[in-house]
Parts: structure tokens; sequence; C-alpha cells
């Protein structure tokens, strides 16, 4: 059965805030890699030490208040977009609440980036969607993401909770791999918490993204450490199983 795509639905927008989140936060860090020597320059003698540490505080500076106008521009360009668009509908009903979600310290040897830049870019995402945002490093400690983590529950997105209260748990992945740009999605093991989860590889990169749903939450992984979606969906559902309650 084919379903339309209600580009003003919940699902459709979490999905293209996702699939612009990912594309962003992968063109943070490509900037970050490839500024590196330009970020720390090295001071040939010991008496231009002082004039290249100097130097290297106001290019890090600088830098790190570009990536944060970038991201702020980013924002209010959504929000506006939103405000532009027609509602979906009334959202009368919540839904089921009796699941929650919290994010983990660490799953399958990733680790919660808890660092000023993790917070503001996740408190930039959120602000244009119900979603939350994480980020996750292959290191204890690590600035350097290589697993993006989302979720939202009937609590905190009323909205999407009156659509899964009127809408098929397929209709919403449809939706949300849609404003993803992910053509492939397919199912995948949702894991014994029920619900559908399907996983794709998004357009912009070299990145699988796995979604799921259930009467009660969504829940999004994206990861750069693999693109078998199979590994991918077993990542995903590690997530799942350790965050969803």
């Amino acid at each position: 059965m084919l379903l339309a795509i209600d580009t003003h639905s919940t699902a459709y927008l979490q999905g293209r805030v996702f699939g612009l989140a990912v594309v962003l936060a992968v063109g943070v860090i490509l900037v970050w890699v490839f500024t590196r020597k330009w970020r720390n320059p090295v001071a040939r003698m010991p008496e231009d030490l002082p004039r290249v540490t100097a130097l290297r505080k106001k290019r890090q500076a600088l830098l790190a208040l570009a990536m944060v106008l970038v991201c702020a521009l980013y924002a209010t360009k959504f929000v506006l977009d939103l405000r532009n668009e027609d509602p979906y509908g009334a959202a009368a009903e919540t839904g089921p609440t009796n699941r929650t979600v919290d994010a983990p310290d660490a799953v399958a040897g990733y680790h919660l980036i808890t660092d000023e830049a993790a917070a503001r870019f996740a408190a930039e995402k959120s602000s244009a969607t119900s979603e939350r945002f994480w980020l996750y490093s292959t290191t204890p400690g690590g600035t350097q993401p290589s697993v993006m983590f989302t979720a939202s529950t009937a609590a905190w997105d009323p909205r999407g909770a009156a659509e899964r209260s009127e809408h098929s748990l397929e209709w919403l992945l449809v939706n949300f791999f849609a404003g993803a740009k992910v053509e492939d999605a397919q199912d995948v093991d949702p894991g014994p918490l029920g619900g559908l989860m399907r996983c794709g590889h998004i357009k912009s990169g070299n990145l699988v993204i796995c979604r799921w749903q259930d009467a009660s939450t969504g829940g999004t992984v994206a990861t750069s450490d693999t693109t078998d979606i199979r590994q991918a969906s077993t990542l995903a559902l590690q997530f799942r199983n350790a965050a969803e309650h």
C-alpha cells in the first residue's frame, strides 16, 4: 500500500531536522580536522612562543565563533520555515505514555559527549523539534562524535503523540525517512520492545540512519563507523534497549 507523504507532519519534520543535523555535524568535524594545523601554529624559536600561543588562541576562538554562527543561522532558518508552514492538524490526544527515554552514558563502546560544544549543538537542534539530541564518541571524554542519538516521547512531543494515535507506525517511518532524504530504508529487527525499526543510507554521505517507532516513543541512531545496514541496526537496537524503559 502506497502511503502519502505529509510534509507538515511531525515525523517528516523530525526526519528533515535529523538529516540536516547529520550533514551539519559532519561538516563541523571536517572543518575542525582540516584546520588543525592552522589552529595550532608551532613556535620555531623559544622567543616566538608567547606570540604563537596568542595567535593559536585567537584562531581557535574565531573558528569556534564561526561554527556557532553557522549553527545558529541554521536553527533560526529552520524555525522560521516551520512557522511559515500550515499546521498538520488538531492534536487533542497525546496517546500512551508508559515508556520513557534516558540517554545512556555508554553503549557498545560509545561514550556520551558532555562538553560545551556538544551541549550547544544539542540545544540548537532541539529548538527546531521536540526530538532531543545526543552525541557519542568512541573514547571516554572524547569530543569527536561517531554516533548521533535522538529520541522523543509522548511527554516531550504531544503533537507527535497525537500522530501516533491517529496513524500507523508505517506512516510515521515513511514520513521520517522522506524528510531525512533516505530512499533505501529497510525493515530490521526492532527487538523485545516491539514497534517498527528501519535503517537506510543518507544521500549526503556514507552514513546509516536507523529509526524506531513504538506507541510511546521514537528514536534515531546515525553512525559513520559502518555503512552496513545489519551492523548499524544492531548498534541502534543496543542504543534503544539501553535508553527506552
